[in-house]
């Protein structure tokens, strides 16, 4: 049966040979327009995204305290998050007399430049390769030499990079955002700010380390650096996702991008009640949106960095594989004759638009849900708490589960390497290991809070209650007296 072969009735082919005479060739060209089409799709387009971010946040904490939110600008308030934009855009800017003019300009971009960059990284969608490849060659009409299975560009992921160490960078990159939360604190010449400043960079420090271990046991499961491998490991439905076989290091994970995000109840670098606003007193207009604009993206990307690491990434949980699509070798002007293959065009579309577009945003949904349900019913903690917390539990806990990590992965490898086809046939940690894993970690783990935490905990919530009860500050002997 003869079939059609969809084309564009002209090629881009000449775009990228004629960017390719100042960028050292067509490849080139074609990975430089590419990548830039890529930010601006996901980058322009979550910027779009956060003022609804902002509208979904303000009406769900109304609704958990029974009050209607944001209701008059525009349809249900829609136009709320955008006009709180265009507010900041025009307010006038006041710069506080003895800054440090050079730091104190220089603190919002330090704060949302690494966030941009860190999101580059997170892959939103499949790798572009092989067969379908061949179609979107095809359908461009472009050289199959440069782009192409057999070309010098063999694959197109859906992320602006891929580097073979993503995971090391996004961790380097998104830990520049503290210094500018304390440049800005310090440059403000503000005690209130500077307060905020040091407690930011000493809580982001001490958290990190927590992050870092749960990210390291995700490493050891998955075998690579790489942000893709790491998803590919998880291939195949909801019982190879991380979170099964690593349930400690996701529940330390969400701990640690709550402090990391400056987010309730860790926002002791903002803290209104006791620091006026925190780092950003002294800001104002543009200077203030960037670092509110900073916060949600940082939000975004560890809310994209835990699916990738613990929920599949953009798989989901029951895995539908590709239909292969059929080949057209006609032209254009046969498709009318070949309208029966656009179905499989459809499926084609679905299996590499589902999950960017449905499965991946949806993940990031819930975990955008999760803070904002935090802000509105958790309390903020006192700072020796947050340290303690920190240094003295999760820390400990990270250690230990890291070292369990390693023996269940060890033990594995010696498995695996005895089986048929040795290491090289069974690269993967098997999903027998991985369920004994996080069984064993998550037993100690709770083991440890029902025998010793909580106990411990309640001891010394009653000695704290009895010593304010006998204080000469309580009300009750205020009024005795």
């Amino acid at each position: 049966m003869n079939q059609t072969q969809l084309q564009l009735p002209f090629s881009l082919q000449p775009l990228f040979d004629f960017v390719g005479q100042v960028t050292g060739g067509s490849p080139n060209a074609f990975i430089i327009l590419i990548a830039a089409l890529k930010i601006l799709l996901i980058l322009g387009g979550l910027l779009q995204v956060i003022p609804f971010i902002i509208l979904f946040e303000r009406k769900i904490i109304g609704w958990i305290q029974d009050r209607p939110g944001p209701n008059r600008a525009g349809p249900f308030g829609v136009l709320h998050g955008i006009l709180d934009g265009v507010k900041l855009f025009f307010k006038e800017e006041i710069m506080p007399k003895g800054v440090d003019k050079v730091l104190y300009l220089m603190a919002p971009s330090l704060v949302v430049v690494p966030a941009f960059l860190a999101l580059c990284l997170v892959p939103i969608g499949p790798i572009i390769q092989g067969k379908h490849l061949n179609l979107l060659v095809n359908f461009l009409r472009l050289d199959p030499a440069m782009v192409g299975s057999n070309g010098v560009i063999s694959q197109i992921p859906m992320a602006v990079t891929n580097p073979n160490i993503g995971i090391l960078y996004v961790l380097a990159i998104t830990s520049m955002g503290v210094y500018g939360i304390t440049l800005a604190g310090w440059s403000s010449n503000n005690k209130w700010s500077l307060l905020g400043g040091i407690r930011a960079s000493a809580q982001m420090v001490s958290y990190e380390i927590t992050l870092s271990l749960a990210i390291l046991s995700i490493i050891l499961i998955s075998g690579s650096l790489n942000l893709y491998d790491i998803i590919e490991t998880q291939r195949g439905g909801f019982w190879n996702w991380n979170i099964l076989a690593a349930p400690v290091a996701f529940i330390l994970f969400v701990i640690a991008m709550f402090a990391e995000t400056n987010r309730l109840p860790f926002d002791l670098a903002e803290a209104e009640a006791e620091l006026t606003g925190g780092f950003h007193t002294e800001y104002s207009s543009m200077r203030f949106a960037l670092f509110f604009l900073g916060e949600y993206v940082n939000m975004v990307i560890v809310a994209g960095m835990c699916t990738t690491l613990f929920l599949g990434g953009f798989y989901g949980p029951i895995q539908i594989e590709t239909i292969p699509l059929a080949v057209f070798n006609g032209g254009w002007d046969g498709l009318a004759s070949q309208m029966s293959q656009i179905p499989s065009i459809i499926t084609i579309l679905a299996s590499y638009l589902l999950g960017p577009m449905v499965i991946f945003p949806a993940k990031i949904s819930f975990f955008i849900f999760l803070f904002i349900f935090a802000r509105a019913t958790l309390p903020r903690l006192r700072y020796d708490q947050l340290m303690s917390l920190g240094w003295k539990k999760l820390l400990p806990i990270g250690l230990i589960n890291l070292v369990l990590t390693a023996i269940a992965v060890a033990i594995d490898l010696v498995y695996r390497a005895g089986l048929p086809g040795g290491l090289e046939s069974n690269q993967h940690m098997t999903l027998a290991a991985k369920l004994i894993l996080g069984f064993v970690t998550l037993a100690l783990f709770l083991g440890w809070d029902l025998l010793v935490f909580s106990p411990k905990r309640r001891r010394q919530l009653t000695t704290e209650y009895q010593n304010l009860e006998r204080g000469p500050d309580h009300p009750a002997q205020a009024l005795a007296q």
